[in-house]
């Protein structure tokens, strides 16, 4: 785990480590602690989530488990529940519609929220305080654009929110948002630089932001109120690269500093991002 203070630009230094040795794992967070769903752990994927309390540095504790085992869970958050939104396995069920939700301040298994309205994965994810929304990324045989939306505090299927910019997969995974707000950055088909906002209060199609530094996918991504942050991802090869942008303007990323270890394949959350006011 790898932790970074978004207000200033620098190295990222040790956190501590999760529980097990995983990837492709989903992140939501409240102001005090952040739920992490493992994703794979050799050789298949898993249903275990696990926590830590942001402002203690040290390793992940078990928090319970999801409904499904799955990986690239599009994971988002309020100030008190966690959603975690479709995901992949393996054949003969590769991709998922299911969407889970916890309530990050008690431990405990998840339980069923609704469904997406396709078979899906490798999408992104953002949120308000009030409402989810997230890229349905692939959906057998190609990318899409396609857009949806929950409300967090209900349950219930996802409904249509607008459409990207363009088809892609693979988009930075974790809390790109303010209160208002959300960007969906990076991803595949080919490799994107390209960073779409979508006004999360108002259904509609996202709009162009401005682009990474490197075009690359499969990164982890946050925000406080002010800044989104990308930080590492796949070029091809594994990078270590954090770019930052402020929220409420356009235009393109800028160095905001490095990962202490290339990575690629996981999720980012934060105690400051926009689902929580």
């Amino acid at each position: 785990i790898q932790v970074i203070d978004i207000s200033s630009g620098g190295i990222a230094q040790d956190f501590g480590d999760t529980a097990n040795t995983a990837s492709t794992s989903g992140s939501a967070s409240s102001s005090t602690r952040m739920l992490l769903t493992n994703g794979y752990i050799a050789p298949a994927s898993t249903n275990t989530i696990e926590f830590i309390t942001i402002a203690n540095i040290a390793s992940s504790t078990d928090f319970g488990d999801l409904t499904v085992a799955r990986r690239r869970t599009q994971s988002l958050s309020n100030s008190t529940r966690g959603v975690h939104v479709a995901g992949s396995d393996v054949s003969p069920a590769p991709y998922l519609n299911v969407i889970d939700f916890n309530t990050i301040a008690t431990a405990g298994n998840a339980a069923d929220f609704g469904d997406t309205s396709a078979i899906m994965s490798h999408g992104g994810s953002v949120a308000s305080s009030t409402r989810g929304v997230y890229s349905l990324g692939y959906v057998a045989p190609s990318y899409v654009n396609t857009i949806e939306f929950i409300t967090i505090a209900t349950t219930g299927n996802g409904q249509n929110f607008g459409d990207l910019s363009a088809a892609k997969g693979y988009h930075f995974r974790g809390s790109i948002c303010d209160t208002t707000r959300g960007l969906f950055a990076g991803g595949y088909n080919p490799a994107q630089n390209t960073i779409d906002f979508v006004t999360m209060a108002s259904a509609g199609n996202a709009s162009d932001f401005g682009d990474l530094i490197v075009a690359r996918r499969s990164g982890a991504g946050t925000a406080n109120s002010i800044h989104s942050i990308f930080a590492g991802g796949y070029l091809p090869g594994v990078n270590n690269t954090i770019d930052r942008v402020l929220i409420q303007t356009t235009g393109n990323a800028a160095d905001f500093g490095d990962l202490l270890v290339k990575t690629h394949e996981m999720s980012g959350s934060s105690d400051s991002h926009g689902g929580l006011e």
